[in-house]
């Protein structure tokens, strides 16, 4: 299968006129990154397929083909039974091909740790007109994506540094956000591929109040991570070298300043307890 995309994204990058290295820069990889892609030494990210299929001005039918063949997977696949945005659909296709996920989460919890009716609060919070079967159709969404942390195939690692903020906003109510608590405490305890740091407000200023990010990295080393930024203007996808630098810096940089993971856990228990 690898084989085969490969010589179907020769075949467009060639009648495109498009050079190894000027297909590269259009997607932010290297030129010997695209060489292995072509050669069936490496499996293309959906991200990049669909930076690729659109330098390449590819025919319809040949874009249907080939996302149709990189997402067969029925593992990996299961979100095109749901009628998602674009942007969404691109972010979870990453999210089910990634190793690990290095995260700090601002606003609230991310989405892979959420109970089902703090999920809920935060959907309804932030499409307050859509319809109801609207919100509980994304919610099932969001609740079936969790289960890259416990699929049999290699669970995912998640590293998620929690500003203080994410555990005092009461979410759906207090019950709601206590039973979140309890949540985070039970994975952070129970869970082994899932660590959680809290970033306390006494730490002061650090590299990233702007806002929440996600770093997936995947299996393959030689793969460069990709960055997700959600935010108000739009999803931004960051590939570059010394983009994804930054924000590795920066991770590291809150992981240093944050409390290890037993001293979270005390601290989101003395939390749960302020909670009324």
């Amino acid at each position: 299968m690898r084989r085969r995309i490969g010589r179907e994204l020769l075949t467009l990058r060639e009648s495109s006129g498009l050079t190894i290295e000027e297909a590269g820069a259009k997607i932010g990889r290297s030129d010997s990154t695209i060489s292995r892609i072509e050669n069936g030494k490496r499996d293309v990210q959906l991200i990049e397929l669909k930076g690729l299929l659109e330098a390449y001005d590819a025919p319809a039918e040949m874009r249907e083909l080939l996302l149709n063949l990189v997402t067969a997977s029925p593992e990996e696949a299961w979100w095109t039974n749901f009628d998602l945005p674009p942007n969404l659909d691109t972010y979870v296709g990453l999210e089910a091909e990634a190793a690990m996920l290095r995260v700090y989460a601002q606003g609230s919890v991310h989405s892979l740790l959420r109970t089902e009716d703090y999920a809920r609060a935060v959907l309804r919070g932030g499409n307050p007109s859509a319809p109801a079967g609207e919100i509980e159709t994304l919610l099932k969404f969001h609740m079936q994506r969790q289960q890259v942390l416990t699929r049999e195939s290699g669970p995912l690692e998640l590293v998620t540094v929690l500003d203080e903020a994410t555990l005092w906003r009461q979410v759906g109510g207090a019950q709601c956000q206590r039973d979140q608590l309890n949540h985070l405490i039970q994975q952070a305890e129970q869970v082994p591929n899932i660590t959680l740091h809290v970033l306390p407000y006494s730490k002061g200023a650090h590299p990233s109040l702007n806002g929440a990010f996600t770093i997936l990295d995947f299996p393959d080393p030689t793969e460069p991570s990709v960055v997700y930024v959600d935010s108000p203007g739009g999803n931004l996808y960051l590939q570059k070298a010394k983009d994804t630098r930054r924000f590795d810096q920066s991770h590291s940089t809150l992981r240093g300043m944050a409390l290890d993971e037993a001293d979270s856990v005390a601290f989101m228990k003395n939390v749960l307890k302020e909670i009324k």
